[in-house]
């Protein structure tokens, strides 16, 4: 079945239309482009020999009018043209022109009188177009092909791809035409430069056009890029909104409970003595507890900036109550070690509590069931300090370190991470001024924090 071609045109449309901003921008400044490119080489194609036509008629009267009336002027304003007239003087002049062929003397009437090189063209009858309108005054210009010229044979022009200018010059004196000087030029050359140059333009105008087409390419990629990133950003901004409002309404469900939790571990710790095992597991219970807190905190933090709350902590102290709880929650397979310094920071407990956690959480689960090990460290340099946590585990991809601190980011299966860890580690440590970095080489992953020692502010 054949389509119409308002038909096409309608499907051409429903697709030009289904097109991004950038796209659209780029058909069209393309289309605009191509037909002004278009219409300036067809410009270039049909003016150019009448550009010609017209400087050259300008330069030739000038300068054949000058000498003419300096040098000829007897004979051609003060005797009728006829037979007896020398017409040598014109010849003379006539032979200094470029590219000359030959040149004929009509008399008033459009009688032959004279031929400068090649008599047997005196013999020709009839009136040529140019003639007829020259003896009316007019000096006219054509471009000819050898072939359509009245005098091809008696020009012994053999080549009939040669370009011939027939100029037919009238001789007017008081207002009265004397005769006509008709010249034959040979312009083969100039007309061949004039198709190099038509080429040359066309050929520039196509590599131009190329060249326009793959910066505007360019361009239009890198702005669709830029948009692609900015929807991945909204997209981004829109679950964390999403999740913000979770963690809020989670945060108001799940704290009452807590508090009550909290406050009956409180109340049972107070009961036990000193050294009493049921205290030492409600202390771990009430640690637990705080953590969720914590986590619930945190986690408000990926929709709007956390503010940390500074106070002296003993790093050692922090760091073994975190292997004392998490060596509950990793594989028996796994040595989870500390190697700290005994160093008391200016910071946020609950922030470096959260990063530290996760980071052994990730630790533990990209050994999985292997046997391996993690170690805590720590290493003070001047003002700072490195919190870094070691595994052998099956390590980070170079693709993708760059995404793990992203939000809702994650290598692990489905029901298996939330995406969320690392990025709320992020927020945390820049929070508190610091840094986050993870590096895996040789066999081992180290995921690390750099932190002031006096707090962000020292």
């Amino acid at each position: 079945m054949l389509i119409s071609v308002e038909e096409k045109f309608k499907n051409i449309k429903e697709i030009f239309i289904r097109l991004s901003l950038t796209q659209k921008f780029l058909i069209s400044s393309v289309v605009v482009i191509f037909i002004i490119l278009v219409l300036l080489n067809i410009f270039i194609y049909l003016d150019f020999k009448n550009f010609f036509i017209s400087v050259d008629r300008k330069n030739f009267e000038k300068r054949f009018r000058k000498s003419l009336v300096s040098s000829t002027s007897y004979y051609v304003f003060r005797n009728d043209w006829d037979n007896s007239l020398d017409f040598s003087p014109i010849f003379n002049i006539l032979n200094n022109e470029p590219n000359l062929l030959d040149a004929i003397i009509y008399s008033a009437d459009g009688k032959r009188l004279s031929v400068m090189k090649e008599r047997e063209i005196i013999k020709l009858e009839g009136k040529s177009e140019g003639l007829l309108k020259a003896l009316t005054g007019k000096v006219i210009y054509e471009i000819k092909r050898a072939g359509e010229t009245d005098s091809l044979e008696n020009l012994n022009v053999v080549d009939h791809k040669t370009i011939v200018q027939e100029i037919y010059y009238p001789v007017v004196f008081n207002g009265k035409v004397k005769g006509v000087i008709e010249i034959y030029k040979d312009v083969t050359d100039v007309f061949n430069n004039i198709n190099k140059a038509r080429f040359r333009a066309t050929l520039f105008s196509l590599l131009g056009f190329i060249g326009y087409v793959f910066v505007i390419y360019y361009i239009v990629k890198k702005i669709e890029e830029r948009e692609k990133r900015l929807k991945e950003k909204v997209a981004h901004y829109e679950k964390l909104s999403i999740l913000g409002q979770f963690a809020s309404k989670m945060a108001h469900e799940i704290g009452t409970p807590i508090h009550v939790i909290m406050g009956n571990v409180e109340l049972i710790l107070d009961e036990c003595e000193e050294n009493d095992f049921v205290k030492k597991r409600g202390e771990n219970i009430a640690r637990q507890i705080n953590k969720i807190q914590n986590i619930i905190r945190n986690y408000l933090y990926v929709s709007k900036k956390p503010v940390p709350v500074y106070e002296p902590v003993n790093l050692k102290e922090l760091v073994s109550n975190i292997v004392d709880d998490m060596s509950f929650t990793i594989s028996e397979n796994i040595e989870l070690r500390a190697n700290v310094d005994e160093v008391t920071i200016f910071t946020d407990k609950g922030f470096v509590e959260q990063i530290l956690y996760n980071f052994v959480k990730n630790s533990a689960d990209s050994i999985g069931e292997n046997k391996g090990f993690i170690e805590i460290k720590s290493v003070i340099d001047g003002e700072y300090i490195k919190l870094l946590v070691v595994d052998n585990g099956k390590g980070i991809d170079e693709k993708i370190k760059e995404k793990i601190f992203n939000p809702f980011f994650s290598t692990k299966k489905t029901g298996k991470g939330t995406g969320l860890g690392l990025a709320v580690c992020k927020e945390l440590v820049e929070s508190l001024g610091g840094q986050i970095f993870c590096e895996s080489k040789d066999g081992k992953t180290t995921f690390g924090i750099v932190l002031p020692l006096k707090g962000k502010y020292a």
